[in-house]
């Protein structure tokens, strides 16, 4: 009888072991102490793995529940620039336990110079695409490079990158993503600091009609990202999606996740009310580019004539995020995908909403301008300055054109 009274308890002893082994995979806290350049506890430091965020008390402290999986960001509030690293997979950032920022540089109050970077489709003799055929395989990071050079020149107080860094990395087998993820980091690294960057639709993984992060998350961090560039706060958002083609086919397009929508929901109820937003995305979540006329193959909405727009380069529920965001000084929305230099103002009753769109570095894919019919643009980034004045913050950027070099075949 006493035998058969101890199986039962070893077996449950066995399996709360077990349990608690598990635990880790399914929770994780990250808690830590934000210091200042001189070691001081900082206040006012946000936290966050894309999916909660805090931010530092007076003591510095903080406790941010996670998963492991995730990347956990620190973002240094305005006055404060970041540490050596800024952040971390989630199991790391378990173990720092005290996170030190830097000292701001200096730099003008009211003018804030900053570049955009997109759609560099970048690629080399390693990962180049089957299609690229004659092609120089050594052009896009030369051109790359010497943007990244020219960039640096201009000592901006922020560089963004726009989505598309990698070629095609969502095709081919996971060896070759590998390849061309790793290629991205490499040529973000060329970029001065600070610089951030978020996911376009040839970044991420296409699996089951869902969007893997995963090597994004593991070369180049943070998905959506929270960072200031003077009292300015820059939000870039996530927003590949997949949807279906008339013909019944899957279809990259611009759908930012529910995960995304309440994140950009949690930031913005722990930003100070007159904080000035400038919102970042791959696909626009408002643009007047929607398509191209005439329509092109695998376009999800199409005209019942020859011609017309396709709406598969907008942000699906960019309308939600517009709601959230309209009651906020709101500087601008900046966006890349459509390989395409625009500049729009909307006038409402209540706000006036700014948006660029802009132009790939790559053109088409490294063979010059990009059409839309009768209308080209160059391989070109987005240089320019935020400048505050009576009315509060605004962004102006121009474009600048960047000459492919030539080819090193013979």
């Amino acid at each position: 009888m006493r035998l058969g009274r101890t199986r039962p308890a070893r077996l449950l002893l066995a399996l709360l072991l077990v349990a608690l082994a598990a635990a880790p995979a399914w929770a994780l806290t990250v808690q830590g102490q934000v210091l200042d350049a001189q070691g001081r506890p900082l206040a006012g430091a946000y936290v966050s793995d894309g999916q909660g965020v805090v931010a530092s008390g007076p003591d510095g402290a903080f406790s941010l529940d996670t998963k492991p999986g995730r990347v956990v960001a620190l973002t240094a509030p305005p006055g404060h620039a970041d540490g050596p690293r800024w952040w971390w997979p989630a199991q790391q950032a378990a173990q720092v336990g005290r996170f030190r920022l830097s000292a701001a540089r200096p730099q003008s109050q009211d003018r804030l110079p900053l570049a955009v970077v997109s759609d560099p489709h970048l690629y080399d003799a390693d990962a180049a695409p089957t299609w690229s055929g004659k092609l120089d395989p050594t052009v896009p990071m030369r051109a790359w490079q010497n943007a990244a050079s020219e960039i640096r020149s201009l000592g901006p107080a922020l560089t963004l990158v726009l989505g598309d860094l990698a070629m095609d990395a969502d095709h081919g087998k996971p060896p070759y993503a590998r390849s061309q993820m790793t290629l991205a980091r490499r040529a973000a690294s060329m970029l001065p600091t600070p610089w951030r960057a978020c996911p376009g639709n040839h970044d991420v993984r296409y699996s089951s009609s869902r969007v893997d992060y995963s090597l994004w998350r593991q070369f180049l961090g943070p998905v959506r990202s929270l960072t200031f560039v003077g009292p300015v706060a820059v939000l870039l958002l996530d927003n590949p999606g997949i949807s279906t083609r008339p013909d019944g086919k899957p279809r990259e397009c611009g759908i930012m996740p529910k995960e995304a929508l309440a994140w950009l929901k949690s930031v913005l109820a722990l930003l100070p009310p007159d904080t000035p937003i400038l919102v970042g995305s791959h696909y626009p979540l408002a643009s007047p580019l929607v398509g191209v006329n005439p329509l092109r193959k695998g376009s999800l909405v199409k005209a019942p004539s020859p011609t017309g727009l396709g709406l598969r380069n907008v942000d699906r529920n960019g309308a939600q995020a517009m709601t959230m965001l309209v009651a906020r000084p709101l500087v601008a929305l900046v966006s890349g995908h459509l390989h395409a230099y625009n500049r729009s103002v909307l006038t409402g009753r209540d706000a006036v909403l700014r948006m660029w769109g802009a132009p790939a570095l790559c053109g088409r894919w490294w063979q010059g301008d990009m059409d839309y019919g009768p209308v080209s643009f160059p391989p070109a980034y987005l240089r320019g300055e935020l400048t505050r004045g009576g009315s509060g913050w605004s962004l102006n950027l121009s474009q600048k054109v960047v000459e492919l070099p030539a080819s090193s075949r013979h």
